[in-house]
C-alpha cells in the first residue's frame, strides 16, 4: 500500500473544513480497505458495507487524527475492528471452501497459453483456498504483508500485537500456507 503524496496536508484541509480532501483520502485508500475487508470476508455484499462502514468511522474520527502512526496504519486499524466486530457478531457460515476459492477470482492474464493458464489457475486456487483455511489472524497477518505491503511495525500497530506476536503468526501462516497450497498444487488433498 503507497502512502499518498500530501497526505498531511489534505488531512489538515478536512480538519480546517475541506470536505473535499477526505474525498481525495477516500478515493487512495478505499481499494486497499475493500481488498482487506474481501480477504477477511468472503461475500462481496457485505464486505461492500463493511468497507463504508469503515470509511464512515474514519469521517468520525478524522478530525480528531493526531498522526501518531501512519494515515494508512490507522485506516487500517479501524478496517481491522470493524471486520473483527463483524465477524464477532456473524453466525458460523457454513460456506463450503470451494465457494469462497471462486469467490471474486480473477484472471491474471486474459489469454495465457492454454497449459500455463491451467497451472496458473490450479496454483490461483490453492493459495486461495489454502489462505480460506488459515487462522483468521494468520490470514490477515499476511494478507497485511504481502497484499498491502505494510512493515512488521505496522502490522503489529494496525492488529495492536507485539511485533514479535506478528513474527510468529507470519512464521506459522507462511508454513501452513505453503504445506497446503503446495499439496493442492500437486493435486494432494492438502
Amino acid at each position: 500500500m503507497g502512502a499518498l503524496s500530501g497526505e498531511g496536508e489534505l488531512v489538515r484541509r478536512f480538519q480546517g473544513g475541506d470536505a473535499a480532501a477526505f474525498e481525495v483520502l477516500m478515493s487512495h485508500y478505499e481499494p486497499y480497505v475493500l481488498g482487506m475487508v474481501r480477504r477477511m470476508v468472503p461475500d462481496r455484499s457485505r464486505a461492500e458495507d463493511l468497507c463504508q462502514e469503515v470509511f464512515l468511522k474514519v469521517l468520525g474520527g478524522l478530525g480528531r487524527f493526531r498522526g501518531e502512526s501512519g494515515l494508512g496504519t490507522w485506516i487500517f486499524r479501524i478496517a481491522h475492528n470493524v471486520v473483527t466486530d463483524h465477524a464477532r457478531a456473524a453466525e458460523p457460515a457454513a460456506e463450503s471452501l470451494e465457494a469462497r476459492a471462486e469467490e471474486g477470482l480473477e484472471p491474471v492474464d486474459p489469454a495465457p497459453p492454454p497449459l500455463r493458464g491451467l497451472e496458473e489457475e490450479r496454483l490461483r486456487r490453492a493459495v486461495e483456498t489454502a489462505m480460506g483455511e488459515l487462522v483468521p489472524v494468520q490470514r490477515e497477518v499476511l494478507h497485511l504483508l504481502y497484499w498491502e505491503e505494510l512493515s512488521v511495525a505496522e502490522i503489529a500497530k494496525v492488529l495492536d500485537l507485539p511485533e514479535g506476536t506478528v513474527k510468529t503468526h507470519l512464521f506459522r501462516g507462511r508454513r501452513a500456507l505453503r504445506r497446503s497450497a503446495a499439496g493442492r498444487a500437486s493435486g494432494g488433498d492438502g
